[in-house]
């Protein structure tokens, strides 16, 4: 085994709270509060990236982790949906949340395909790593490396859950990734 990534899940946002689409939201007072009482457990000299959203961050400042912002860990572009609430997309736009459920973008957003398309370039760079390194983003970001690992039907996408601070563990040998451990708790 040549590297291993631990990709763990930022905090629960307010959007989660009260179930929004996001729009970079910070964490949750319940999150912040939680990260207090954690330890992540990463290596001295890992290398770490940290997705752009507020969210992110605010995890990785908490675990006192410091690291590169990486767009391509970014949360998805939930286009004119994003800060919405759910029931309200599904009450004024029925049709097109149903085409999203099925993996198409929301209106002016990101498609499924788009998300684990960035994700996998992403991981696809850094396969040859030695070491332990660690990723902070969001469970949309953590399930599309995971459906573009596993070469995974688009619809997989929706059907992994990710908990708030939980911890997605990677390994590879150099020439590919595999999966170790999947939402683990922090």
């Amino acid at each position: 085994m040549n590297a291993v990534m631990h990709i763990i899940c930022q905090g629960e946002t307010l959007a989660n709270r009260h179930s929004r689409f996001p729009a970079n939201d910070g964490l949750s007072d319940t999150a912040i509060e939680a990260l207090n009482q954690m330890n992540a457990d990463i290596r001295a000299g890992s290398k770490i990236w940290i997705a752009p959203e507020v969210a992110a961050r605010q995890t990785a400042a908490a675990l006192r982790l410091k690291g590169e912002v990486v767009t391509q860990l970014a949360e998805p572009d939930y286009g004119r949906w994003a800060g919405l609430p759910v029931k309200q997309v599904m009450k004024d736009s029925s049709t097109a949340f149903h085409r999203w459920l099925s993996c198409d973008a929301p209106p002016d957003g990101e498609s499924i395909a788009a998300i684990i398309s960035r994700t996998s370039e992403w991981l696809l760079q850094h396969e040859s790593l030695q070491g332990h390194h660690c990723a902070i983003a969001s469970a949309s970001v953590i399930r599309a490396i995971i459906t573009g690992l596993l070469d995974a039907p688009l619809s997989a996408f929706q059907r992994i859950d990710i908990a708030p601070l939980s911890r997605t563990i990677l390994t590879s040998n150099g020439s590919r990734w595999n999966i170790c451990t999947l939402g683990e708790k922090i």
